[in-house]
């Protein structure tokens, strides 16, 4: 795992020392979220349907996960966009993170939830329609929960030749936890002044060095910075935006995000001490 002090190094190395002070001060711990397969995406194949069902079985309530089906607090209903249901992505049992995340970064209990709109808009192309949901439950109760049934309707996308039943139900994964020592992307609000003169390039050369080990897709992050080039502006108020939750394209989860890109979950710091997760938003180049 990259740690403050091996980032330093390899900024050393490369000739770039001058700058070691203004990196520091930006290196920030983050949780690298790592996916492990339990059953593919089931699509319309009715063994591959039993598997899933198998698999979801024996998945306790409440458990961290990707894909599959989600356990939504009593009462909550499945979020929608335009009356088409989203796409469940994620589901995070904070008692799991706690012990991996900066102090007061995330909740020490309950649950996050995430949802991804069927339409596969990202903000950037979407700027007045909510392109995805995180619904937070707060009360650390697992026995509350209740594994909801994604609903179905038959859309019509403008990428596929006919309509398919809405929303996809997404591979099931589940996930482990490990700290790590976090540096801005390439192109980024928080790197300014001298470091900005070189970052680019030496992000681009150094940033497997400064990243935990993966395959070449499949690096979740939760906190820490968006670590791709920011060219879709996810960081709308600047510095005061921070990462939520980075969620790569992955195997494990039969995640294909566009030209294997990422979503980016973003917060405005200010809602997440608030603990307001409604203001979350979502980017993506999806090229």
């Amino acid at each position: 795992m990259p740690t403050r002090e091996t980032i330093l190094q390899v900024l050393e190395a490369a000739g770039h020392g001058a700058h070691r002070a203004q990196l520091d001060a930006l290196i920030e711990p983050a949780v690298c979220v790592r996916a492990s397969k339990l059953a593919d995406r089931p699509r319309q194949d009715e063994e591959m349907i039993a598997a899933m069902d198998a698999a979801m079985a024996k998945v306790p309530i409440g458990a961290s996960r990707f894909g599959g089906l989600p356990d939504l607090p009593p009462g909550v209903a499945w979020p929608e966009r335009d009356g088409v249901p989203m796409e469940f992505v994620a589901q995070l049992r904070l008692a799991d993170v706690a012990p991996h995340a900066p102090e007061g970064g995330l909740p020490a209990k309950g649950s996050l939830l995430f949802f991804y709109n069927s339409q596969w808009e990202t903000s950037d192309s979407a700027p007045d329609a909510a392109v995805c949901a995180v619904i937070f439950h707060d009360d650390g109760d697992d026995a509350s929960l209740v594994r909801t049934p994604a609903p179905s309707v038959q859309y019509q996308s403008e990428f596929m030749n006919e309509p398919y039943p809405a929303p996809w139900v997404h591979g099931l994964a589940t996930l482990s936890f490990e700290r790590f020592d976090a540096v801005p992307g390439g192109v980024s609000p928080y790197v300014t002044d001298g470091l900005k003169e070189i970052w680019q390039d030496f992000h681009c050369e150094n940033f497997k060095a400064m990243q935990p080990e993966t395959d070449d897709f499949g690096f979740h992050s939760l906190l820490g910075y968006v670590d791709g080039q920011d060219y879709v502006e996810a960081h709308q108020h600047g510095t005061e935006d921070r990462l939520l939750f980075k969620i790569d394209s992955d195997d494990a989860a039969d995640f294909q995000w566009g030209d294997c890109d990422a979503l980016y979950f973003i917060i405005p710091k200010a809602a997440l001490a608030a603990r307001d997760f409604t203001r979350v938003r979502l980017y993506s180049i999806l090229g």
